[in-house]
């Protein structure tokens, strides 16, 4: 009897021990998840500012003598389309992640499935 829960102890320490390194895996992999995207962001928006500042600047340039209120306008209007699809790009990017610790949860739940329809040994 007393061999039979030390066995069980066992394989409930083992099962947790598995748990728990699952999670930690699930725990570095969204860490890095979100400093990708903290880097691609940053990227983003600065080659973003810099290309916008140099392509309205070439444009007001070219078009300073003959439009240059419609080339001020049409470099702003640009801009802000570019922009909003860069926020648009992000945020579908943001939303679309796996959800946090799904296989852990799969997991667990597993084990709970399997504890629940054994029969209870006497």
């Amino acid at each position: 009897m007393l061999e039979s829960l030390r066995s069980s102890l066992v394989v409930l320490l083992d099962a947790g021990a598995t748990r728990i390194e699952l999670a930690a895996t699930e725990f570095e992999e969204e860490r890095l998840r979100l400093i990708g995207l903290l880097m691609s962001t940053i990227a983003t928006l600065m080659l973003l500012g810099l290309t916008v500042m140099l392509l309205a600047t070439f444009v007001i340039v070219l078009l300073w003598d003959s439009h240059r209120l419609l080339a001020i306008g049409g470099v702003a209007v640009a801009s802000g389309l570019a922009t909003l699809m860069s926020a648009r790009r992000w945020h579908d990017r943001l939303v679309s992640r796996p959800p946090f610790m799904a296989a852990t949860v799969a997991e667990l739940q597993r084990d709970a499935h399997s504890l629940r329809s054994q029969p209870a040994s006497e």
